[in-house]
């Protein structure tokens, strides 16, 4: 009788199993749009839905899809960005601490980039994508920037020269994971 149990087990249990696909997410990421005016600067951005791999690690997972840019289905639809497959390497790390995002980079300077983030159209463009797209999460009410950890490089990079006051003189202990 237990050989006959653990026949059934292996006949049924085990090819529902087996055929169960990997557990999935929908995240939306934040593009400016042709079609939607999206503005000169393209400072307005557009939902897209895509599906992930289900993680834990949200935040970087959307961010990681965010700098790689629209794929070509999200260009047909009017969807752009200044990041691309050119772009995605300079995302390094985010960390999520009491509501806010800190969004460590590698040298932009090093990658080669498709535009130029430091204009304000480019400053526009990048704050407007990673800020909605971070914030769809209700654990995220603010969004910090760094480079190599430290933000007073990013801050000086997009022109803007100073960190935001909540980051207490650009303290980089919170990029630092």
């Amino acid at each position: 009788m237990k050989t006959f149990a653990a026949l059934l087990l292996l006949l049924f249990v085990m090819p529902v199993a087996y055929g169960q696909s990997k557990q999935t997410m929908l995240i939306r990421l934040y593009f400016p749009n042709t079609k939607f005016g999206s503005g000169d600067c393209g400072a307005k951005v557009f939902p897209i839905t895509r599906r992930i791999p289900k993680t834990a690690a949200v935040a970087r997972a959307v961010l990681e899809q965010l700098f790689a840019g629209p794929n070509s289905e999200e260009k047909a639809k009017g969807f752009y960005s200044d990041f691309s497959e050119e772009t995605k390497s300079f995302f390094f790390s985010v960390n999520v601490r009491n509501r806010a995002a800190y969004v460590n980079l590698r040298d932009p300077t090093l990658t080669p980039v498709t535009g130029n983030f430091t204009t304000s159209c480019g400053g526009s463009n990048f704050f407007g994508q990673v800020d909605n797209t971070l914030k769809q999460f209700s654990s995220i009410k603010k969004v910090f920037f760094a480079i190599k950890g430290d933000p007073s490089l990013f801050y000086g990079w997009m022109q803007i020269g100073e960190c935001p006051r909540e980051l207490k003189n650009c303290d980089a202990s919170n990029f630092i994971k």
